[in-house]
């Protein structure tokens, strides 16, 4: 697209004179919910300039979240992955993402897919048995189209939530609407062609070829989505919804000599059936399969593709009564989640360049080598079935008090598996010659076994054997909430008790909040809070343990035949007697109305204690590996936010505004997530940091640590033309990129004073201020009362502000190269409604 587009487009919309009652476009809003949620509305999902089109894109300018120091990385623009959130310095798979109220967490290999949402470039080099399939920390990637609303809550979080340390997102998806047939259809793309790409000088050739996965310097992506409602009587309807996502990435495999497809896929298939029986009761069933993909390839391994995917299937059964002591809710569920890794073969062949081998895979005239195929599959499932009812009791006047009680409880019947159904195996160590002393002789043997006939012979065999291993996970929680109102205070206590089976604790978790109007108006209120909040299962390494030994045979001379010389595992992972991982926050807040707009002002601590890391023994064989509760954060967040609370209307134009800025610092002994190996391991308890002798649990956060965040949003419409307008400008003080030493206190060094022992030396790179600014266009014609046409164009960095991203280390680990975000990007769209 040339740079001219913008203005044409908007030239054209200009002659537009219809006028439309439209309403204006998105801001976040900070509603009157309990607890502090935000809300955003089905409007302003629809509506967002985003990229992807995810629900996480839209959350990124809260001023409780951080993004990965390192995301966004212009050189893998053609995932679709969705980028993982920090809420409060907290781990990004330690929120609790929902649909409907029901948790679709992955708590199995949360971190398969690394914080920034891209395949590591391991797993395209080389096979590892002992790897999972590769997770994300949230089973299902939902469009926005889909829904209806979406309530965040970062702070003073109700009872009624639980299983999680960060934050609680829960996606409410559309209802079907019994009014009248409706629906629409919408098409999006983007491809590279768009995009302008910002280059490190000496990456820039290594770039364009595409020779890694992770670089994508062409891609083409497409969105779909569709939406059927239909009433069946005056109290019934079905709704059925469709969404799809794809993005094509081409690679070239420098020494295969040819181009292959890498390709991703996101789908949805929803349906929903409403039932108002009658005034006081309401059904509401649910089925959803929503399963993605990613399709990669070894490189240069001939048949070497593979597929990771994952996502499933959720089914629910909601009934809501509303009878003489207030509303009860009923609900049914069962989910099933999937992810599995499968290449093209069973079967994993290394053989030396002889004639008959027409591909190469690493072409070095000394240890040259082509290799075809892989190992099988492998997947891990997740099942569960939940039973819960809740019962809101009718307000309770008591004198000058009010009562609102909640009760409430849930039941997760979990089950959770890892399982390789098949045998693999891999060959390797090609031979050319073969016999002993005057014997030896060039490989001539045309009836052989594990070769190729007159050419080359294996001498090393492996053998992966099926594995299965389980885990059964039940969960059973109860919770209990009173929103106590007198005169201008509203306190609202909660307590939430949870018992696990997985680690075989209760955890009683107490809430409390306060809200207090100071002048009795509702302008001014005073909020604080005090709670406490428990992590959810962890059921990577249990799983892990479920590996099996793997046999590997060799036969040095063909004439020797196959001898089984050792069963081998290299990481055996046991069981420990582990605590659960909790987080406890204090806020302060105070918000105010001023005119047209509200403003807040607010204080959240988050102590981050018994946190997973591992423990590892490299003495041991194999070597052992389990968790431990050694993980400490310490997160100070302040920010101010504003809005206004109606549109300021004109003749012309119809405007709103919403700001938002935050200040955040964390300290961690963490510096990635529960695979880092516990400081006890080393002996170390402190750190030089800055010229300074500090303690290790001091470490300033080395991942989601952007200090400062700023975000504001302007939205104007201008009914004449039926244009809305979207500006949002984003700040991001500068991140900082950390490397960790180990050296020994010594007299030497004027920082350790009198200390002796290992330390962890801490140096730092800091990144420039990042400022963005983002347009999104949206022109709707309404064709008659019911129909409408609607052409959308995004602009992303409309002024192709160069930020950094992350630096990527060399296979050799002595230089690397710097990698950027990306420059100015643009998203043209289309929707029909009826």
């Amino acid at each position: 697209m040339k740079k001219t587009t913008l203005s044409l487009v908007i030239a054209a919309l200009m002659a537009q004179a219809a006028r439309a009652s439209e309403q204006l476009a998105p801001v976040i809003v900070y509603a009157n919910l309990p607890q502090n949620a935000s809300l955003i509305s089905a409007k302003q999902l629809q509506n967002a300039g985003i990229g992807n089109k995810n629900i996480n894109e839209l959350l990124t300018t809260l001023p409780s979240v951080r993004t990965s120091s390192s995301s966004g990385s212009g050189q893998t623009l053609g995932e679709i992955a969705p980028q993982n959130l920090s809420f409060y310095g907290e781990r990004y798979y330690n929120n609790n993402f929902m649909v409907n109220g029901i948790s679709t967490n992955d708590n199995i290999n949360p971190i398969g897919l690394g914080e920034n949402g891209v395949l590591s470039r391991d797993r395209t080099l080389t096979i590892d048995p002992e790897w999972l399939p590769s997770g994300h920390p949230q089973a299902f990637w939902l469009n926005p189209d889909l829904l209806k609303q979406v309530k965040v809550f970062d702070s003073n979080v109700p009872s009624r939530y639980g299983y999680f340390t960060g934050g609680v997102v829960d996606a409410e998806l559309d209802d079907p609407d019994f009014s009248r047939p409706s629906g629409f259809i919408s098409y999006r793309t983007t491809r590279s062609a768009w995009v302008k790409f910002h280059l490190d000088g000496q990456y820039r050739d290594a770039f364009h070829q595409a020779h890694s996965p992770l670089m994508q310097p062409k891609f083409v992506k497409h969105q779909y989505s569709l939406k059927l409602n239909q009433p069946l009587s005056n109290h019934s309807a079905l709704l059925f919804a469709y969404e799809r996502q794809t993005a094509e990435i081409p690679q070239h495999h420098q020494y295969l000599k040819y181009w292959v497809d890498q390709k991703r896929r996101n789908e949805t298939f929803l349906v929903r059936y409403k039932n108002d029986w009658n005034d006081n009761n309401t059904l509401l069933a649910t089925l959803m399969y929503s399963p993605h993909i990613g399709d990669y390839h070894m490189d240069n391994v001939k048949n070497g593709g593979f597929r990771e995917s994952g996502g499933g299937f959720l089914g629910s059964l909601n009934w809501k009564n509303y009878n003489s002591l207030g509303l009860l809710s009923t609900e049914l569920a069962y989910r099933q989640t999937k992810n599995q890794t499968k290449y093209a073969a069973n079967l994993l062949e290394n053989y030396a360049l002889t004639p008959s081998i027409d591909w190469v895979s690493d072409p070095d005239p000394d240890y040259g080598f082509a290799r075809r195929g892989g190992i099988g599959k492998r997947y891990t499932t997740q099942e569960n079935v939940l039973l819960k009812q809740e019962l809101a009791f009718n307000a309770l006047q008591l004198g000058n008090h009010r009562h609102k009680f909640t009760l409430g409880w849930e039941y997760h019947h979990n089950r959770s598996a890892l399982k390789q159904p098949e045998m693999a195996i891999q060959y390797s160590g090609a031979r050319q010659y073969y016999g002993q002393d005057e014997h030896y002789r060039p490989f001539d043997l045309a009836d052989c076994t594990d070769c190729i006939p007159k050419e080359q012979y294996a001498t090393g065999k492996t053998i992966y054997h099926p594995l299965t291993g389980k885990v059964k996970h039940n969960k059973f929680a109860l919770y209990l909430e009173d929103e106590w109102k007198w005169k201008d205070l509203t306190l609202t206590p909660g307590l939430r008790l949870d018992y696990g089976q997985f680690l075989n604790q209760f955890n009683l978790a107490p809430r409390f909040h306060l809200d207090y109007d100071l002048k009795g108006q509702d302008k001014t209120h005073f909020i604080a809070g005090l709670n406490r909040y428990y992590a959810d299962d962890l059921l990577d390494y249990q799983l892990r343990s479920s590996f099996n030994f793997y046999d590997e045979y060799n036969r040095y001379d063909y004439e020797d035949g196959w001898s089984h010389s050792e069963s081998k595992l290299n990481i055996k992972y046991k069981g420990a007697k582990l605590k659960t991982p909790y987080s406890d926050e204090v806020n302060l807040g105070l918000s105010h109305k001023i005119a047209n707009s509200l403003w807040k002002l607010k204080w959240v601590q988050r102590q981050s204690k018994q946190q997973f890391m591992t423990r590892i023994d490299y003495e041991a064989s194999p070597q052992q590996r389990w968790l431990s509760n050694g993980g400490r954060t310490t997160t100070n967040n302040v920010s101010l936010s504003a809005q206004s609370l109606t549109p300021w209307k004109t003749r012309w134009a119809e405007l709103g505004w919403e700001f938002a800025i935050s200040y955040q610092k964390s300290k961690s002994n963490q510096t990635v997530d529960y695979t880092q190996r516990d400081w006890q391991d080393y002996d170390i308890e402190k750190m030089l940091y800055k010229g300074k002798l500090q303690p290790i649990s001091q470490m300033p956060a080395q991942r989601f640590n952007q200090p400062w965040t700023a975000a504001l949003k302007i939205n104007t419409y201008f009914p004449g033309l039926n244009l809305a307008w979207l500006h949002v400008v984003n700040y991001q003080s500068g991140s900082r990129h950390f490397s960790r030493t180990g050296t020994r206190c010594s007299a030497d060094i004027a920082a350790c004073g009198d200390y002796r022992g290992l330390v962890a030396r801490v140096t730092e790179v800091k990144y420039p201020r990042e400022i963005t600014l983002d347009w999104n266009f949206i022109w709707k014609k309404r064709l008659t009362d019911t129909q409408a046409l609607s052409l959308n164009l995004s602009v992303l960095n409309v002024l192709n502000h160069v930020a950094k991203a992350e630096r990527v280390t060399e296979d050799a680990g002595d230089s690397y190269y710097q990698t950027y975000k990306p420059g100015r990007q643009f998203w043209l769209g289309a929707k029909y409604e009826w």
